[in-house]
């Protein structure tokens, strides 16, 4: 049997719930800052500083947020936890799009702010 633990899944974002989701995807990354000396034999590197991104797939319209909005953001998962919070966000940019006889449906994409 399939495991439906995404549903009943919420995002808020700056007291705004973002419609009936369909899509959430949360990614904590690091540059790669090459480190490599002259004397080296093989390539040498490091990590540079996490990044975290959140993109966020729901139906609607998002509410009046856009690029540069900040806020709170809050992800409940259907079992209560809440992977991928951030208290303070920022939005990177929202997506709209529809098609004929099709839901209207949204992109919106976060990553951390200013503290």
């Amino acid at each position: 049997m399939a495991n439906d633990g995404f549903n009943g899944s919420t995002v808020v974002f700056a007291s705004a719930t973002l419609g009936s989701l369909r899509g959430l995807s949360v990614s904590n990354n690091a540059s790669e800052i090459d480190v490599t000396a002259a004397s080296d034999t093989n390539a040498t590197a490091v990590t540079g500083i996490p990044k975290i991104e959140i993109t966020v797939d729901f139906v609607g319209s998002p509410p009046a947020i856009g690029a540069g909005s900040t806020g709170a953001l809050t992800i409940t998962w259907f079992d209560g936890t809440t992977v991928g919070t951030l208290t303070s966000a920022i939005c990177l940019g929202c997506d709209i799009k529809g098609q004929m006889n099709g839901e209207i449906t949204s992109s919106a994409k976060f990553t951390r702010g200013i503290v």
